[in-house]
């Protein structure tokens, strides 16, 4: 700790004078914005990690560069490239955001002897196995802790954590096809495995074999701006809708109500397989796989770098490559 204290100080040290000489006071958050900047290498998709309009992101990264007194984007090529100034003292800059962080987290809660961890998770997670039993691994792990959990819908669990209010974000990303999500904002890890699959009752899979002059089969879908209803329109809704001569009788947010509605066999739904895991066993469900094959996700906690909660280190150091997925069940 002296040594990270002697760094930071005089880090501080050069940043006031730096300060004094320009007449600008440099802000954390536009460090933040330009590490957005450098892992998406594109403009209007930092801007929309970072919550900004492209013109507001733009005049941050302009004030930096003022600050600096240097550019960091050569903005005379498209697309734009770093500066060679950038690239040389990119660790550097990454470093002074990181440190002031990790200073601040210790001051502020130094002292404290019980942590509160805050989560927001994807609402279909709460009706898996999988959530509760990580939250249990790290209640049992770590001494002190407790939590807040909040659900929300994919977008709206993302915006939050990009904002900044929640120390951990809980979300089923797409195989190999991660959240947009800036490393310098976050530590990644994969919690454990599950898929999308379509299920119905035994009723409703016989009228697959009903007049092919009719529509057989109907189908239960997620609005397609939804992730989930992203990941099914690619492939496996307009598969289904050739091969099973289907037709799309209802449209829901929520994967839970489709699962009953499929239950009540009004239709065959898209579901993770957590959810239905007893039914199929019990034959109250069966999958479809030969019209739709399961299509593989991830269950994806992000820790957030941000996050003043000196919890977070130890989750991290849990959490790390290769240990969250011995430690969580499907």
């Amino acid at each position: 700790m002296p040594c990270l204290m002697h760094f930071f100080s005089a880090i501080m040290s050069f940043l006031h004078s730096a300060m004094d000489s320009v007449g600008l006071s440099m802000e954390l958050k536009w460090l933040e914005d330009y590490f957005a900047l450098v892992e998406l290498e594109n403009f209007t998709a930092a801007a929309a990690v970072r919550n900004l309009s492209q013109p507001a992101f733009s005049r941050r990264i302009q004030a930096l560069e003022a600050w600096l007194g240097t550019s960091l984007v050569d903005r005379s090529r498209k697309p734009f490239r770093f500066t060679a100034v950038a690239k040389e003292h990119e660790a550097t800059l990454r470093n002074l955001l990181n440190t002031a962080y990790q200073v601040q987290n210790r001051i502020q809660y130094s002292g404290v002897d019980q942590a509160k961890l805050s989560v927001v998770a994807q609402h279909s997670l709460l009706v898996t196995p999988f959530l509760p039993q990580f939250l249990e691994t790290l209640s049992s792990s770590i001494a002190g802790l407790n939590y807040s959990l909040v659900s929300e819908n994919r977008d709206a669990c993302l915006a939050l954590f990009l904002r900044g209010g929640v120390d951990m974000l809980v979300i089923y990303e797409a195989q190999n096809k991660p959240a947009v999500i800036a490393s310098p904002l976050s530590v990644r890890t994969t919690l454990c495995n599950d898929e999308m699959m379509l299920i119905g009752t035994p009723r409703t899979y016989q009228r697959l074999n009903g007049q092919k002059s009719e529509k057989a089969l109907p189908l239960l879908i997620y609005p397609s701006t939804s992730f989930f209803g992203g990941l099914i329109g690619v492939d496996a809704l307009p598969r289904a809708l050739k091969v099973a001569n289907a037709s799309i009788a209802c449209e829901s947010a929520f994967s839970v109500g489709l699962k009953e509605m499929a239950l009540a066999s009004i239709g065959a739904a898209w579901v993770p397989r957590s959810i239905v895991v007893d039914e199929i066993q019990d034959g109250r469900l069966v999958a479809f796989n030969e019209i739709s094959p399961p299509i593989p996700m991830h269950v994806v906690a992000h820790l957030s770098l941000l996050s003043k909660n000196p919890a977070i280190a130890d989750l991290i150091e849990m959490t790390g490559p290769g240990k969250a997925a011995h430690q969580i069940s499907a």
